[in-house]
């Protein structure tokens, strides 16, 4: 049975995963943002980057898991 305290650790958990889930995405994009503003390649690549890695784990989310609850 799960007590109370293990509910918690889950609920901390899901929430910290869907936290940076989607912060990832949206740095990403203003790393994107900040290169096209400053004409540098390296923050555009840097921004392609770090917002492909926050769309894996957006995808493997909890919200994701919400909107297709096949999984």
């Amino acid at each position: 049975m799960v007590d109370q305290v293990e509910r918690a650790e889950r609920a901390i958990s899901a929430l910290m995963r869907l936290g940076i889930s989607a912060i990832l995405p949206l740095w990403g994009l203003a790393m994107i943002v900040m290169g096209l503003e400053y004409r540098s390649l390296w923050w555009i690549g840097t921004g392609v980057a770090v917002g492909g890695v926050g769309i894996l784990f957006l995808a493997g989310s909890p919200l994701a898991q919400l909107i297709d609850g096949d999984r």
